[in-house]
């Protein structure tokens, strides 16, 4: 419990184990030569796709899986989601109450913006108005669009399932298929000219059949099996690849940690052209029942249900190629990876998406660490800093929403740095180095700034007991949330118990961690609150931050210390203890979990199924400089495009 080291298990098991909570199957399934038995991931828990796991048959590309920045606004099950010009179209299905979702919901996929469509809008709606009535009438029909048709599968227009497919024109259909397994809540996707369909219920329950329709002859045979009978999930087509993401499995335990009934988060990718099915990822969020849909070459899951109650939950799924550079993500002053990587042994790169920012607080130095452990970048470097400036005691280090600047907390010095990462100097900086204060340019032990798209610093001033607003270039705080006093207390908003983390959230409002009294509050920068937990068994709660909806991470700052998730009942959903002083835990797009253990002086990548750290860069408990050696390291983040602000840049502040 107490041990954080790279343990033995094999790397490709361990990421296999991602995929899939039975281990023997999943190796049996996806990789015959894995024999470690591996683990079950943690109850509940699950996360987004590696992206350094290569597609079958096409190694040089793989399946980003990440929550959107965004919550659609109201929860809805049972939906049907299309393309339409620059955004999405939402419609029919259910509501958390379980009634009817009217009227139509217009999605921008990029900002989250969305809106009713009625009136004038009733004719953009109205294909799609009659796939879903049709659907509801059948009784679980799929709906899928080939080219400039839609079709209507299977479904139960009596009391077994249809077998009919069919294609609508206008507002009538006409049949032009029969399945040869009629079935209802089936997945349905159109790829290599034809119309693929995925599990289903038939008369006798969940089947693991693949059927292949070819509209234009009529045609329609089994062509394959799942790895388990499924039902209630959602397919898209990216590459010329099938996409089948999460839904309800059948016959007791299921992959991807789903019993039978509740909601998997396994992505499966399918290959039309060798009827081949292979594990691509995890949901963030595990839902059957979801809508999907591709706009400008991105996959997007759209509510459903996780268990039986329905989520407003949207998750983006976009193809990446190894070694591509993400736009915006480019790095040009990034020093060229070469050398020998410095992790300790047992290390597995794969465990991170990319790049971490390490603010390392005992050198007085941030770094950038590549997934090998190599240095790729440094501050300040000589002849970074400007006659008469010091770069002191970085504690926490973020990069901004557009990935050009860092912005550093100086806790112990009393001020905030924003650093040029293109050419490593210090452009802004908000308080004195070295003198507290709470007057217009001062602060008292600043703590995790961070830069919205709009430009503002947003950070917790940890003893003035008050969150601050300021943008640069000024000097005066445009808005500050809690009574400047040295009474830290818990009184959200009026004033906060030591607020040490302001961490965005995907619903636009933020979540404040307080010291004092140990608390966890969300709240809109308005200053309205939400609601406010207790942490569950934390004494000392650091940077808490948002898992996805309703799942929360945060450190205990104590030794022992321990890394615990939490939902905003203040339930404890899974706790890993052994660490001296964590001060900030991140999730990472595949379900592991990034962290600081600073006075182990390292920073590691903890697998939480097993408890194992799988990757560390740090010798543990031995302070240094060399390559390899942190003194005290403090925050972290990812490089872009996976950084904290990136991600949320689409809703931080809104």
């Amino acid at each position: 419990m107490g041990r954080c080291g790279p343990g033995p298990e094999p790397a490709a098991c361990r990421r296999l184990r991602i995929w899939a909570t039975a281990a023997a199957a999943a190796c049996s399934l996806l990789l015959t030569a894995c024999t470690a038995p591996g683990g079950a991931r943690g109850a509940g828990r699950t996360g987004g796709g590696h992206r350094g796991a290569p597609a079958s048959g096409h190694p040089a590309i793989a399946l980003q899986v990440m929550p959107a920045p965004y919550q659609l606004p109201a929860a809805v099950s049972h939906a049907v989601a299309v393309s339409a010009g620059s955004g999405l179209l939402i419609v029919g299905g259910m509501t958390a109450a379980g009634t009817p979702a009217r009227p139509a919901t217009w999605l921008d996929p990029a900002t989250g913006a969305s809106h009713a469509v009625t009136g004038a809008g009733r004719a953009v709606t109205a294909g799609p108005a009659a796939i879903r009535a049709a659907a509801a009438v059948l009784g679980g029909a799929a709906s899928v669009t080939a080219g400039p048709v839609r079709y209507l599968v299977g479904g139960a227009g009596g009391a077994r399932p249809d077998p009919r497919v069919l294609a609508a024109a206008g507002r009538r259909f006409r049949v032009v298929a029969r399945l040869p397994v009629p079935v209802r809540y089936a997945a349905a996707a159109a790829a290599d000219g034809a119309i693929w369909v995925f599990g289903g219920e038939t008369g006798t329950g969940a089947t693991d059949v693949i059927q292949r329709v070819d509209p234009a002859t009529g045609a329609a045979t089994v062509a394959g099996h799942l790895p388990r009978p499924l039902y209630g999930a959602a397919a898209l087509s990216l590459g010329g690849q099938v996409y089948l993401a999460g839904g309800l499995a059948g016959g007791g335990a299921a992959a991807g940690g789903a019993a039978a009934g509740q909601a998997s988060g396994i992505v499966y990718r399918f290959d039309p052209a060798a009827s081949r099915v292979t594990a691509a990822g995890l949901l963030p969020v595990p839902v059957s029942y979801a809508a999907a849909a591709v706009a400008g070459g991105v996959g997007y899951l759209v509510g459903g249900q996780d268990g039986k109650r329905a989520v407003p939950a949207v998750t983006t799924l976009r193809l990446v190629h190894a070694g591509q550079v993400i736009p915006g993500a480019a790095a040009p002053w990034l020093a060229p990876a070469t050398g020998p990587g410095r992790l300790v042994p047992g290390s597995d790169p794969a465990a991170l998406p990319g790049d971490v920012l390490i603010a390392d607080h005992g050198n007085n130095r941030l770094l950038i660490v590549d997934p090998q452990g190599r240095i790729r970048w440094e501050f300040p470097r000589p002849g970074d800093l400007a006659p008469g400036q010091s770069f002191l005691a970085p504690d926490d280090a973020f990069f901004s929403p557009d990935g050009r600047y860092i912005i550093a907390t100086q806790e112990d010095d009393d001020v905030i740095s924003v650093i040029s990462v293109a050419t490593g100097r210090i452009v802004y900086r908000y308080g004195v180095p070295g003198v507290p204060g709470s007057g217009p340019g001062y602060l008292s032990n600043p703590d995790d700034a961070m830069l919205t798209p709009g430009g503002a610093i947003v950070s917790a001033d940890i003893k003035n007991c008050r969150i601050l607003l300021v943008t640069p270039p000024a000097h005066i705080p445009g808005r500050v949330i809690g009574e400047t006093t040295q009474a830290c207390l818990h009184d959200p908003p009026r004033r906060f118990g030591s607020p040490n983390g302001v961490f965005p959230l995907t619903n636009g409002r933020y979540l404040v961690t307080e010291i004092n009294g140990d608390w966890a509050d969300e709240m809109s920068l308005a200053g309205a609150v939400s609601w406010s937990v207790h942490p569950p068994g934390v004494l000392y709660p650091s940077d808490s931050n948002e898992v996805y909806p309703g799942r929360y991470l945060t450190a205990d700052y104590s030794d022992p210390g321990q890394i615990v998730e939490f939902d905003s009942g203040g339930r404890l959903l899974w706790r890993r203890g052994g660490f001296n002083h964590p001060s900030l835990a991140l999730p990472l797009p595949n379900g592991d979990i990034l962290l600081n253990d600073d006075f182990n002086d390292r920073v590691c990548v903890l697998d939480p199924a097993t408890g194992r750290i799988v990757w560390q860069y740090g010798h543990t408990g031995v302070p240094g400089q060399r390559p390899g050696y942190l003194d005290d390291p403090d925050g972290v983040d990812l490089a872009p495009p996976d950084s904290l602000l990136i991600t949320h840049a689409a809703t931080m502040g809104s």
